[in-house]
């Protein structure tokens, strides 16, 4: 198979994949958040339903509580008639859709207004006055009345309207009120909420019979098991072949049920609405890059094979090809790479040439440089017999110590010397020292065995004993001490060096740790922190720490802890 050839069917397959993938994972999610709408929605219509009615009917339970309050003040049903009955025109005309309001008592008084007695017989006799009174203070709602005593004045079906009726006791007779209310108002009251196309809710009792429904064909083919559903429970039923959702929630003022019915239909046809563009845009875009993909591939195999033609002269011997690309990016990259290369090979012996006498210089310099270090080592020990000849003692222990320092920092040549070796470079540097500030510098040096033959790179420690001695001994009133320290905890070796001089404050103690992280990352500093942090990286390959604490006038404290190389001498 050719490169263009694979260069296409690479680039269609890693496009193909995904884009399969991707429109599996949208189609799914589109189907699954449809019908989680749909379920939602039937669950959002017959809560909202249900919490109008809830609290429709928390409104009647106060007029009807305001009414029976009013009444007991009134004496009894004789003497109050008038008012009464005034009471209860004004609460009809409040509220349109009541359209009857009847007071009755065990003595068979009654008051009713928009309602009327047809009958004689005991109201006590009445299975609605004999259940309301003797259950006083709670509100009951009837689905139907089925009173063959009092009739609404105007002609209203039975199943067009719903009872209030709620016991008390007035002047200590067992008195009943009965408010008729048209079930319009649960119609109005579910239409208030309902806002989802194709959808209804209807109202059934805890028996399962229908306190309202709208006019349709769904309704009243659905079996008992859908007229029954509990409440927060959800049900799917199929109807004339049509899927509905359907959800119930329970109402906490009646017995009823408020059940939302949501068809499926229309989620549906926007789910396949939705599915049908997204297939329509994914083979556009797969026909697009296919497309792109042929024109990428020819782009890229041309110059790929103008580049295997120069190489094949290359091959031959001729090294005068030029490939001279004008093409940007990877390939012109290379194309240019290659011509480099040509152009270096023709001036590689001579770059190899003085690449040696760079070396060689190099070397020779290094040379140079250690013989001005053994000039004045030399010079100091003729300078010390000299002294020794004039008997000058104090000028004999200093230039001792000045060629012992020299000495150590010599070592042969040596990058690492022992830690006995680096406190013997620094007990001859504090001789020298404390000779020129006398009392004022004092200090002492506490080191353990095991830690005295670890080795370590040189001059470690003398940068930091110079800086206690100018930035902290020196500036301080009166002089101060030096303590050094050379420990071993566990593997660890721990080397310190401490002094009650000056100090510094919180600002440029906060600038020298932040100089030393700079520095351990790559930056620059002081030369004596950027020696030592440079040193230590290359011996302990950065598995090391420096900590540093002052305190300004105080003390100033720098602990190094060494975790590798325990190389012993």
């Amino acid at each position: 198979m050719r490169l263009k050839t694979r260069l296409i069917f690479s680039y269609c397959l890693i496009t193909v994949i995904p884009i399969i993938i991707f429109s599996s994972v949208i189609i799914r999610r589109i189907m699954t958040e449809r019908e989680r709408d749909a379920i939602y929605d039937s669950d959002s219509q017959a809560v909202q339903a249900c919490e109008s009615i809830d609290v429709y009917i928390d409104v009647c339970r106060e007029m009807v509580e305001y009414f029976i309050r009013d009444s007991i003040g009134d004496s009894d049903l004789d003497n109050a008639e008038e008012l009464i009955k005034e009471r209860q025109t004004d609460i009809m005309a409040a509220f349109p859709g009541i359209v009857g309001i009847a007071l009755a008592d065990e003595s068979d008084r009654f008051i009713g207004t928009g309602m009327s007695r047809i009958s004689r017989d005991r109201f006590a006799d009445e299975k609605w006055f004999s259940k309301a009174a003797d259950s006083p203070g709670k509100l009951m709602i009837l689905n139907e009345l089925g009173s063959r005593i009092v009739i609404l004045d105007d002609v209203y079906s039975v199943d067009s309207y719903f009872s209030f009726v709620e016991g008390f006791y007035l002047n200590g007779k067992r008195t009943v009120i009965m408010i008729n209310v048209k079930k319009d108002v649960l119609k109005t009251l579910i239409d208030s909420v309902s806002g989802v196309t194709d959808s209804f809710v209807f109202i059934v009792d805890s028996d399962g019979d229908i306190v309202y429904a709208p006019v349709n064909t769904v309704v009243y083919r659905l079996d008992e098991q859908s007229l029954l559903l509990e409440s927060g429970s959800r049900d799917e039923v199929v109807v004339n072949g049509i899927e509905y959702n359907l959800s119930s929630r329970g109402s906490k003022n009646t017995d009823w049920r408020i059940i939302s019915v949501i068809s499926s239909y229309a989620y549906k046809r926007n789910s396949r609405i939705a599915l049908f563009t997204f297939i329509a845009v994914a083979l556009s875009i797969l026909i697009m890059i296919v497309i792109i993909s042929i024109l990428l591939a020819n782009s890229f195999n041309k110059p790929v094979q103008e580049l295997i033609e120069k190489m094949r002269r290359v091959e031959e011997g001729d090294l005068s090809v030029r490939v001279d690309f004008k093409y940007k990016y990877e390939i012109g990259m290379l194309g240019r790479t290659f011509d480099d290369m040509l152009d270096r090979m023709n001036v590689m012996m001579e770059q190899i040439q003085t690449e040696k006498q760079r070396t060689l210089q190099a070397r020779l310099k290094s040379i140079q440089e250690q013989i001005k270090p053994h000039f004045l080592y030399n010079t100091l020990d003729t300078i010390n017999w000299m002294a020794r000849g004039k008997q000058a003692d104090d000028i004999v222990k200093m230039v001792e110590a000045l060629t012992r320092m020299f000495r150590l920092g010599l070592s042969q040549g040596r990058d690492y010397i022992t830690v006995r070796d680096e406190i013997e470079h620094i007990t001859n540097y504090l001789y020298i020292q404390g000779v020129r500030y006398g009392s004022k510098l004092r200090y002492d040096i506490d080191t353990d065995a095991n830690a005295l033959k670890r080795t370590i790179p040189k001059l470690i420690l003398q940068p930091l004993v110079e800086n206690s001695i100018y930035h902290g001994i020196k500036l301080k009133k009166g002089g101060g001490e030096i303590h050094i320290k050379a420990k071993m905890e566990g593997e660890e070796l721990l080397l310190s060096v401490y002094d009650t001089g000056a100090g510094m404050t919180a600002d440029r103690l906060h600038d020298i740790r932040e100089e030393i992280t700079a520095i351990r990352n790559g930056g620059i500093g002081s030369f004596g922190i950027t020696y030592i942090i440079e040193r230590l990286g290359i011996y302990t390959q950065c598995d090391y720490d420096i900590e540093i604490d002052s305190a300004e006038g105080e003390f100033t404290e720098v602990i190094i802890r060494l975790r590798e190389r325990g190389n012993y001498v």
